[in-house]
């Protein structure tokens, strides 16, 4: 073998060993998920969502027949959110982000999510930190921090991810039909409270 075999040998085994590097990099879990227990999605919890937003929707229909608004509180479990997120699709199309495998940590008075991201072919760990506020009676999550593991990411795609994400946990998408008073997440729960108006 000569020196230019040894070369473009050489030149592949540095390929295949940073291409395995990025890889290893693309994987690691975001620091944000460091200490969290995994959720597990089943149909149980998601069942159990949906019968909490139908108590929700039945609250909200007794307000209009007696005129008279109904206070509700209702409490969402981790298991419950993961698996309704998980259960709601995982791609994205007009962006090219496909987002799978999402857990839902409720801890610290934040939302933590954990996703597999891919992005144009290019496939990542995220861990998102986003709080739940109420603005008028209506819930907003307002992103506090992206992570991507170990490999960076650039500010472009990081705007793009926070914009896309703010849409897959757009509160709105819960179906809530209440008026929100307050939000609280305490030990793996979020708490919800507020009216069902006339």
């Amino acid at each position: 073998m000569g020196i230019i075999g040894r070369l473009l040998g050489g030149v592949v085994l540095l390929l295949i060993l940073g291409g395995g590097g990025m890889f290893v990099l693309a994987k690691q879990a975001p620091s944000v998920a460091n200490g969290l227990k995994p959720v597990t999605a089943s149909t149980e919890a998601a069942k159990s969502f949906d019968t909490k937003v139908d108590a929700l929707n039945a609250a909200a229909a007794e307000a209009k027949k007696t005129g008279k608004a109904q206070s509700v509180e209702v409490t969402f479990t981790q298991e419950e959110l993961t698996s309704k997120a998980n259960g709601a699709g995982s791609t994205l199309t007009d962006s090219g982000l496909a987002i799978a495998d999402t857990q839902v940590h409720l801890a610290g008075g934040n939302i933590v999510a954990t996703s597999s991201v891919t992005f144009q072919g290019f496939s990542l760990n995220v861990g998102v930190v986003a709080t739940p506020i109420v603005v008028n009676g209506q819930t907003q999550i307002v992103i506090k921090e992206i992570q991507t593991g170990a490999l960076p990411i650039p500010d472009a795609i990081k705007q793009q991810l926070n914009a896309q994400l703010g849409q897959v946990i757009d509160p709105k998408k819960l179906g809530l039909p209440i008026d929100v008073s307050n939000l609280t997440v305490v030990d793996g729960k979020l708490v919800v409270k507020g009216q069902a108006k006339p």
